[in-house]
């Protein structure tokens, strides 16, 4: 499948849910940052997948924090490999943000942090390292923007 058949299955809410694996966020975001800068792709992910969830019946399963700090880092690593990475050498590149135990996550947040009701519901800021390319505070810590 294209990236761009990709992305039309995902915001008509047609990608089958076993195919909706970390990965395919993975890809779901890096498609959007190849379209947008990161602060156009936050509420463009938000949206995309509380609408593919809720069309699972699962709108609790949507986690704000580790939406947007995943974009933060796909959108940094992006930025160091160049634009002309295609998805496969992007994650070649960078194997460790397809780890679905979110290792990359855990080097700013301690588990507490991130897994916090608070983290789920709005961004909540790193307690052990800055982020890198962190979007301003408003559209970071709004999770209605």
């Amino acid at each position: 499948m294209t990236g761009t058949e990709f992305l039309e299955a995902f915001e008509s809410c047609l990608l089958p849910e076993v195919q909706w694996t970390h990965e395919a966020h993975v890809r779901m975001a890096w498609l959007y940052l190849q379209k947008m800068p990161l602060s156009e792709a936050i509420p463009v992910v938000r949206q995309g997948i509380k609408r593919y969830n809720a069309s699972l019946k699962k709108t609790l399963a949507y986690h704000e924090t580790i939406t947007q700090v995943f974009l933060i880092l796909i959108s940094h690593r992006m930025q160091r490999s160049g634009d002309r990475v295609s998805f496969v050498d992007f994650c070649n590149q960078n194997p460790d943000l397809l780890d679905r135990n979110l290792s990359p996550l855990l080097i700013y947040y301690r588990k507490e942090t991130l897994f916090s009701q608070a983290a789920r519901d709005g961004f909540v800021k790193p307690d052990l390292e800055i982020l890198p390319n962190t979007p301003c505070s408003d559209s970071a810590s709004n999770p209605g923007a």
